[in-house]
């Protein structure tokens, strides 16, 4: 009964570390909730107890020759149906579940076989000093048998604390350099990481093969043909869990290092828009001042032009084509600053001003309602980054669309304490492919692929907002969401 009692308690340990694991890393389907994870649980509970306690089992797998290897049949049933469970309830890809099950099963076989190895040796030291105090006449048969009795109650109970304490502290390790969900992870990094727990599942195949056989009452164990076994064991074991966890480690640091690149990519490119606007700024505000200065000859010629006709009473011809030409230069000047948009703002007036000059230049017709969102907390400077990169995305989509699919249609609103700023625009209809959530780039250079998403939506999860797009036939509507953060500044 009590060691019932005991194979109970493991189960519900391994099942509770499973559970662990997978916390935080994926995420449960909305549809169960909490129930997700519990089942989850209860399925590890019941198929490890009945695995342990099926006679009838026992009887098919081994019949009359016990041997470690057909525990192996234990090991992907168990296996197979936690995989089943997991996809059901989990969400994402079946390969991230299938490298964290792996992940599980390296580790809690890994550091099994190490523990066993290390019990072992102490097991047969004891055995041993024992069996010198009997020979000796040291200590009567009673004692021994009462000894080596509360030797496997309290052996088992060092064996299997020391085994799952172990196993909770390798977890425990790993879990620290897991810095995002594994529904995040590209399936090249997954196949990457795959490589050390198939490595830890292999080794524990390798030795549930010759680890013991048993026919009758002889029982042949792997340590009894090699006693330096149980030194290569615990090596081999520590080996395979170190590279379980110091591979994701490893995978961890190269997606920091590749954020930090995408970062500084970012941040040259938030210069770059910054350089754009001074220059905006600076053709807008010249462009003023030669119209001001060009003001001044106009109203000058102007009454030469009117004194030439009192004088005649008409304006010669060659006048006349002179006076034509010269309104047709002033009229040129002032399409140079041409004024479509007022927004409330000078950063978001110079893009939107610009992009719209350059959208006449091009023969794509660019509309807009936009109003700056003044009592938001929204920096202008982020709202330039957002406009001018969803602006450059969608001329960029015209370009190569047919002639009357190029059109922008630009408009923003209010909604509660969210603001909603939504572009639309024609392009080429051919299939957007994603990579990580990221629009797929036509750009040439692969530097910039997605770049211009990136930065839109690194500028919009500062204002706890999201990006979102949908691809018609031959519309493309891009969605940005931000929420008001004047309260919490």
């Amino acid at each position: 009964m009590v060691w019932q009692a005991l194979d109970l308690l493991e189960n519900i340990c391994k099942a509770g570390l499973l559970l662990y694991l997978v916390r935080g890393i994926i995420p449960v389907k909305d549809k169960y909730g909490r129930a997700g994870a519990f089942l989850l649980f209860l399925q590890s509970f019941v198929v490890s107890t009945w695995l342990s306690h099926s006679k009838w089992l026992d009887e098919k797998i081994y019949g009359e020759v016990r041997s470690s290897s057909y525990t192996i049949i234990k090991l992907v049933i168990c296996f197979g149906i936690a995989f089943l469970m997991m996809d059901i309830l989990y969400e994402g890809r079946r390969l991230a579940k299938l490298y964290l099950l792996l992940v599980f099963y390296s580790v809690q076989e890994t550091v099994r076989f190490a523990i066993h190895s290390v019990w072992m040796l102490f097991v047969m030291g004891y055995l041993d000093k024992l069996n010198e105090q009997i020979i000796a006449g040291q200590m009567e048969i009673e004692v021994y048998y009462r000894l080596t009795e509360r030797l496997q109650m309290e052996g088992w109970i060092l064996f299997a604390g020391g085994w799952l304490g172990v196993m909770y502290l390798t977890l425990w390790i790993y879990r620290k350099y897991v810095k995002e969900p594994l529904t995040q992870t590209a399936s090249q990094g997954l196949l990457f990481l795959m490589l050390a727990p198939i490595i830890g599942v292999a080794l524990d195949v390798a030795i549930r093969i010759i680890f013991y056989r048993q026919e009758g009452m002889e029982i042949e164990s792997l340590y009894e043909r090699h006693s330096s076994m149980y030194a290569v064991v615990p090596v081999i074991s520590v080996l395979c869990l170190i590279s379980v966890v110091y591979s994701r480690k490893i995978y961890s640091e190269l997606m920091q290092a590749e954020r930090e690149k995408q970062n500084l990519v970012f941040y040259k490119q938030q210069l770059a828009d910054m350089t754009d606007h001074v220059k905006e700024m600076e053709q807008l505000y010249d462009g003023i001042r030669s119209m001001r200065h060009d003001i001044n000859n106009y109203v000058a010629d102007m009454e030469q032009l009117l004194q030439i006709k009192e004088e005649h009473g008409t304006l010669p011809d060659t006048v006349k084509e002179e006076a034509g030409k010269y309104l047709a230069g002033m009229q040129q000047a002032v399409d140079n600053i041409f004024i479509q948009f007022s927004t409330g703002n000078p950063v978001t007036d110079v893009v939107l001003n610009r992009k719209a000059q350059i959208c006449r230049q091009e023969g794509i017709e660019f509309t807009g309602d936009f109003l700056y969102p003044s009592g938001f907390g929204i920096e202008a400077f982020d709202l330039g980054i957002l406009l001018n990169n969803a602006l450059d995305n969608a001329m960029e989509a015209c370009r190569k669309a047919e002639e009357r699919r190029r059109f922008i249609r630009l408009r923003s609103y209010v909604k509660g304490r969210m603001f909603f700023l939504v572009v639309e625009n024609g392009y080429d209809g051919k299939a957007l492919l994603e990579e990580d959530g990221v629009c797929r780039t036509t750009k040439e250079e692969s530097q910039m692929h997605g770049i211009g998403m990136k930065n839109m939506r690194s500028c919009v999860e500062r204002y706890y907002g999201t990006l979102e797009y949908e691809a018609a036939k031959d519309t493309f509507v891009l969605t940005l969401m931000m929420q008001s953060v004047e309260e919490q500044s």
